[in-house]
């Protein structure tokens, strides 16, 4: 599947799965799933690939760049639990350990390291060292890209490094399929976040200031 279908079912499935029961959590595990959904497809080896590559980067540092806009100018309360729950030693040790595994996932065959269980469950660790509430939204949006991505004709080594590879052989990662599911994940993030417990409880808040 495209870029952009693995980044809205990866939000939507992280959402679905997860339900967040606070703000930071929402932005930050939406954003997280975003990411997780993307990731794996730093694994490129042509220039096309290449270039979607770097517009998976872009993606990432924009959506990180959003959250940390939003947090500062509405004072969510993320930086204070990230600073909680950590230490400044071990955000940069998680995020050096993800930076590093990332580097050698880019220079391995497509549909290799990156599209395995291996690579999902150390970049999962890693996201739990740098942010635990992020985490289990970055491993759904990661699980969301390898599922995808096991119904199009190329195989994934999902057992690296293991040489054999898995794939349902169903449909074109840019066909008809790839379309649909673009469309369901988008209308499904939109849908889980208006009706997600935190906007829920921030709508009524200002239902309530609104008419008292």
């Amino acid at each position: 599947m495209l870029g952009k279908t693995h980044f809205a079912v990866g939000m939507a499935s992280a959402l679905a799965i997860l339900q967040p029961q606070t703000l930071p959590v929402l932005i930050t595990g939406t954003a997280a799933a975003a990411v997780g959904g993307m990731i794996s497809d730093i694994d490129c080896g042509t220039s096309q690939a290449h270039q979607g590559a770097d517009k998976i980067m872009t993606a990432t540092i924009a959506v990180t760049s959003i959250v940390i806009f939003i947090d500062y100018r509405f004072r969510l309360g993320v930086y204070e639990s990230l600073m909680q729950n950590s230490s400044v030693s071990r955000l940069l040790t998680g995020l050096m350990a993800f930076l590093m595994i990332c580097a050698y996932g880019s220079r391995q065959p497509h549909r290799s390291f990156m599209h395995s269980f291996p690579a999902m469950i150390m970049l999962t660790a890693c996201m739990d060292v740098i942010y635990p509430d992020a985490a289990p939204y970055f491993g759904v949006g990661f699980l969301s890209h390898l599922l995808l991505d096991i119904f199009n004709f190329r195989q994934e080594k999902l057992f690296w490094p293991m040489k054999k590879g898995f794939c349902l052989r169903l449909c074109s990662s840019q066909g008809a399929v790839n379309r649909l599911l673009l469309i369901v994940g988008n209308v499904s993030t939109v849908f889980l976040v208006i009706t997600s417990v935190p906007i829920r409880r921030f709508a009524s808040l200002i239902l309530a200031f609104l008419f008292p």
